[in-house]
């Protein structure tokens, strides 16, 4: 019966290096189910208990941070640092890809708006498709 406590507190101990909610699920589930042993002296049902009680708490934890995750953390682009610089147009490539100097060194990048500006020095980024820059002409 006290080996679900100790248990419980080695898991938290854990926890506490790690930082997880779901290891300070785990815990709290390793001593309902400690507590089981004490009302029920049963491994059965102390067995049953740490089941239910983590698989309900990490579904709850699992919830409770998909409603809590703050908006844009899974989209990179609203931290991309590098949408809304400058780059210099070194030359045109073929229907709408262009090369670029960028933070010193060659990019390839795609216009979105090719067809209306003519002999482009400069563009903006707006965005980036794997390794090629999204851009707007001047």
């Amino acid at each position: 019966m006290t080996y679900w406590f100790i248990a419980a507190a080695l898991v938290l101990i854990f926890e506490l290096f790690v930082s997880t909610i779901y290891l300070l699920v785990v815990s709290a589930a390793l001593f309902g189910a400690g507590l089981a042993a004490l009302l029920f002296d049963n491994l059965t049902v102390s067995i049953i208990t740490a089941a239910v009680l983590a698989s309900v708490g990490i579904a709850w934890a699992n919830r409770w941070i998909k409603r809590h995750r703050r908006p844009g953390n899974g989209d990179a682009s609203l931290n991309d640092l590098d949408i809304g610089q400058t780059v210099h147009i070194n030359r045109h490539l073929h229907g709408n890809m262009y090369e670029v100097h960028y933070r010193g060194s060659v990019w390839q990048a795609e216009a979105a708006n090719a067809q209306t500006a003519s002999q482009p020095q400069t563009a903006v980024i707006t965005g980036k498709n794997g390794n090629i820059l999204l851009i707007n002409l001047h």
